[in-house]
């Protein structure tokens, strides 16, 4: 996705629900809530989702021309050694997916305390920074949710090719 449309798009998902989160029917969300969404912000916005059975050569030829054109890889924990090893001297910004959670935990602990201190500078750096990794975790949410709507079969997705790595 494009950077100018990342706030626009995280936006539209703002209040979805993690697939694991969800305590009542999983397949009823992912159907009548989960992939409309996605179809109506799909029409609206030039967005592509991959995802790939296994890591081979596709994944890395992939990952590397993406690189070239992306500022920043949010990375599952399970690859992130690896691709670590390969980017980590290259231009742009290795995000680690399961650190997301965390420092957001950590902006906000840092944002209560700038916030008794009365220090309204720091209080808009660390809005600044939250809004960030929110984004982040959205994104990471719409992967997810779209891996398990892909895995559960439920229906094809308008305007998704079904290429398969």
């Amino acid at each position: 996705m494009s950077h100018q449309y990342l706030d626009k798009v995280t936006d539209e998902f703002s209040e979805i629900k993690h697939i694991k989160e969800m305590e009542d029917d999983r397949d009823r969300y992912l159907k009548e809530y989960f992939k409309p969404l996605l179809e109506k912000v799909r029409d609206k916005y030039p967005i592509e989702i991959r995802n790939y059975l296994k890591v081979d050569h596709y994944f890395w030829e992939d990952l590397e021309y993406l690189s070239k054109w992306g500022l920043e890889l949010i990375v599952d924990d399970g690859l992130w050694t690896a691709v670590k090893d390969r980017f980590g001297g290259t231009q742009i910004s290795l995000v680690k997916e399961g650190e997301i959670r965390k420092r957001i935990r950590e902006l906000k602990k840092r944002f209560r305390e700038a916030k008794r201190r009365k220090d309204t500078l720091e209080e808009d750096e660390i809005m600044r920074e939250l809004k960030i990794e929110r984004r982040r975790r959205i994104l990471i949410m719409i992967a997810d949710n779209y891996l398990h709507l892909k895995n559960r079969g439920i229906g094809p997705i308008r305007g998704q090719k079904n290429k398969k790595h």
